[in-house]
This record gives C-alpha cells, sequence and structure tokens, in this order.
C-alpha cells in the first residue's frame, strides 16, 4: 500500500546562545543560506530513505 504525503509540517525551536559565548559574530547571509539548504537536503534525504525502508516491506 503506497503512501502519500500532502503536507508535511515542521516545528522547531531554537535559542540563541548567550552574547558571551565564543561565537558572537553574525553568519553572514551566503553562510545562512548553505546551512538551510544542507538541511533541507538532509531532511529530504531521511525522509525519502524512510518511504523507501516502508515500500520495502
Amino acid at each position: 500500500m503506497p503512501i502519500q504525503i500532502k503536507e508535511l509540517h515542521i516545528k522547531v525551536k531554537i535559542e540563541e546562545e548567550p552574547v558571551n559565548s565564543a561565537r558572537s559574530q553574525p553568519i553572514s547571509p551566503l553562510k545562512l543560506q548553505e546551512l538551510r539548504s544542507q538541511l533541507i537536503k538532509e531532511c529530504t534525504r531521511e525522509v525519502l530513505e524512510k518511504l523507501k525502508e516502508k515500500n520495502e516491506r
């Protein structure tokens, strides 16, 4: 029986580090976009793997 995902909601809570931390400089927009893209690719890969495992059963 195939599975069809019509809508996917992902909720994330991100807490900023305190100002006194070692990393006080903001991330550049280019680096931020790269990190977002990498996260999306990884999430997509994980979802596709889970669907593949489900279909193989």
